[in-house]
């Protein structure tokens, strides 16, 4: 087929932009046929797909996926601003489970979605969203209820952490087997305090998981705990093996294991760059006051320079990124990258 030869070599950063123009062209974008082409061709698209919620009393979640700006040129051409040309797109996903409270990783074309809170109950519910035909397909349950888990993918295998008691502390999924399986107690090994409620990040350095909010890295190779203090972030991601993480407090900061300090850098990994988001407030018509918040989106190239002892950021562009202002009260569940 012509149409699907030829969408198959187009980024799939364009395609909610072509579902808008008709029907025929929605189905031929969500086709087993066009991956299959995109496949043969060795096309991949790094995917940048935002989760929020508008109400803290509504439950649903709304999926929306960085992609390119039609007309870019055309809509901003009295405004004589520079746009970047990218914008969220609203990604209709059927039946979307609640992701507050969730834990989130990507794992090849797949989002799967560990645990969270379901009517104010931790669950151990694995969901997994299909970003090609944006359906949703259920997981083997995990062994503990977590709720605020974290979660990370190396080796072929999905590690959790978090989320419940300290006994159940970690378990790690095997895509071959299908099986969950506790990594280990911690009790008597690092001693810390772990709440239910309580947020809890890991990251992947040099096979190491990092787990922010306790203070310990747990080693994969030879399965020991090392307690440490002095790191706290509310976000991160690794590159390269460097650690990049935010904090109120301290601002973007990054860590590398070779050099074992902390420096400054001029700020989720996307295809090896940083992607940034934040909102502000805008004013409401009518003298309403800030009722409403925009959405921003920066991105950001790094570079290692004076043999590679620093890290310096190139801000590549900047944005309001949701086209409308949307409600003070949202909740920005999630970020994720995908690769497509």
């Amino acid at each position: 087929d012509l149409v699907v030869s030829i969408l198959a070599r187009v980024s799939i950063l364009y395609y909610p932009t072509l579902s808008l123009v008709s029907k025929s062209f929605r189905s031929h974008l969500t086709s087993p046929e066009l991956y299959q082409t995109r496949s043969l061709l060795g096309r991949k698209d790094n995917c940048l797909y935002v989760c929020l919620r508008f109400s803290t009393t509504d439950p649903k979640p709304r999926w929306f996926m960085l992609c390119r700006r039609p007309n870019t040129n055309e809509t901003r051409k009295k405004k004589k601003e520079k746009s970047s040309g990218y914008v969220l797109a609203t990604i209709p996903i059927p039946h979307s489970p609640p992701a507050h409270g969730s834990g989130l990783v990507a794992v090849g074309s797949n989002i799967y979605k560990v645990g969270g809170s379901i009517n104010g109950s931790p669950s151990s519910s694995v969901s997994i969203l299909d970003c090609w035909s944006h359906t949703w397909l259920e997981a083997p349950s995990m062994r503990v209820k977590r709720d605020h888990p974290s979660a990370n993918f190396l080796d072929g295998k999905i590690y959790v952490t978090g989320g419940c008691d300290s006994s159940n502390f970690m378990e790690v999924y095997d895509q071959k087997t299908k099986i969950w399986e506790p990594v280990l107690s911690r009790e008597g090994r690092v001693v810390i305090d772990i709440f239910p409620d309580q947020k809890t990040s890991i990251v992947v350095v040099n096979a190491k998981q990092y787990i922010f909010g306790d203070n310990v890295a747990y080693n994969l190779k030879d399965g020991e705990w090392t307690s440490f203090s002095g790191w706290r972030w509310s976000s991160s991601f690794v590159i390269e093996n460097v650690l990049y993480y935010y904090y109120y407090e301290e601002g973007f900061k990054w860590y590398d294991t070779k050099f074992a300090r902390h420096a400054n850098v001029r700020l989720v990994d996307y295809g090896g760059k940083m992607a940034l988001f934040w909102d502000n407030f805008v004013a409401s018509g009518g003298g309403g006051g800030y009722q409403n918040r925009r959405i921003w989106c920066a991105m950001i190239s790094l570079e290692r320079r004076n043999n590679s002892e620093e890290i310096w950021g190139n801000v590549e562009w900047h944005d309001a990124v949701l086209p409308h202002p949307i409600p003070r009260g949202y909740i920005f569940e999630h970020v994720i990258a995908v690769t497509v």
